[in-house]
Parts: structure tokens; C-alpha cells; sequence
């Protein structure tokens, strides 16, 4: 028989485990709050690029169906959606189709479609169009048109920590970019 002692099997004592445990909690106490300054400029950023996407879309549609498409922007709800003329805009599939209203001027039902708010936090700073800026209670709209331009304008996105974003529309050939704004 083999009599030979046998050694003791290690292991990880309590003290040992708790000053693990106690290491990690201060780690994840000190890192934490540098991941959420990503995310919340993650969050502008995405936005700024829903609204260019939509404005490139409404200048995509325009030029297809050779009439009006616009970008309304509502500063006071901070929101903003597409309109154009119902035989373009009603059949463009997976909409939320909010309403149909008459344009006097047009003698043409107009629909409003792709109704989106900005996330809590951010918002639409400000809003020059060609008519001027919009205050703050004001809705505004840039216009494509089917040749390709637009009305133009700038608009500036920004968050409760001064971070921003500002899109750029030319007017004359209607092409969109996105840039970070300076104090905006």
C-alpha cells in the first residue's frame, strides 16, 4: 500500500476572493462612467445621420418621380418627417403615413411620411433656411426639387454636454454633409 501523505489540495482562501471581488467592483466603479460619454455621442451622431439620410432620400425621390419632396424639421417637438405630394409619398412602402392635407397653392394633396424624434437629450439647436432662422416654436422645411437642387440650409444638432453636429444642404446642386459644429 501506498502510504505516501497526500498533499493538500490549494485553493483560494476567503480573504483572497474578497479582495478580488473588491478590486474588480473599483475598476468597474472607475470605468464605467467613461463609457457612457460614447454612447451619448454615439446617440447625436446617429441622429445627425438619420437626418442627412432623409434629406438624401427626399432628393433621390424628387429627381426619380420629377417633383417636390421636403424635409419639414419642427423645432419646437423636435421632430422631423418627409413631405411631398401623395401619389409619391403614399407609395413608398413602410411609412408611417401621418396625414394627408391640402395645399391650396398646389391644388395637390401633400402626405406626410417618416415622422421621427430626436432622442431625449439631443436636439434641434437651431435651423437656418433661406427664409431665415427658425425660432424655437417654428417649423421649417427644405425643399428638393426634381432638377436635383434644394432651398437649403444648415441644421445643428447638439446634446445637454455642447457637443454638436451640424448638416449642410447646398442649394444649388442639393448635396448634403455632415460636419461637427463648433460652439453651435
Amino acid at each position: 500500500m501506498n502510504n505516501r501523505p497526500v498533499r493538500g489540495a490549494r485553493g483560494f482562501t476567503l480573504l483572497e476572493l474578497t479582495v478580488v471581488l473588491f478590486i474588480l467592483t473599483l475598476v468597474t466603479v472607475l470605468v464605467a462612467p467613461t463609457f457612457s460619454h460614447p454612447f451619448g455621442q454615439a446617440q447625436l451622431k446617429a441622429s445627425a445621420r438619420d437626418i442627412a439620410a432623409l434629406c438624401r432620400f427626399a432628393r433621390t425621390q424628387a429627381i426619380a418621380n420629377q417633383d417636390v419632396v421636403e424635409v419639414v424639421l419642427d423645432r419646437q417637438t423636435n421632430r422631423y418627417w418627409l413631405r411631398g405630394p401623395d401619389w409619391i409619398v403614399g407609395r413608398l412602402s413602410g411609412i408611417d403615413q401621418v396625414s394627408t392635407v391640402e395645399d391650396p397653392e398646389q391644388q395637390v394633396q401633400m402626405r406626410q411620411a417618416r415622422v421621427r424624434s430626436l432622442p431625449p437629450g439631443v436636439s434641434l439647436k437651431s435651423v437656418l433656411l433661406t427664409t431665415g432662422p427658425l425660432r424655437s416654436d417654428e417649423r421649417g422645411a427644405i425643399a428638393f426639387f426634381p432638377q436635383g437642387s434644394s432651398t437649403g440650409g444648415s441644421i445643428d444638432l447638439s446634446d445637454e454636454k455642447g457637443r454638436a453636429y451640424r448638416i449642410v444642404v447646398d442649394p444649388s446642386v442639393g448635396l448634403i454633409r455632415i460636419s461637427t459644429a463648433e460652439n453651435a
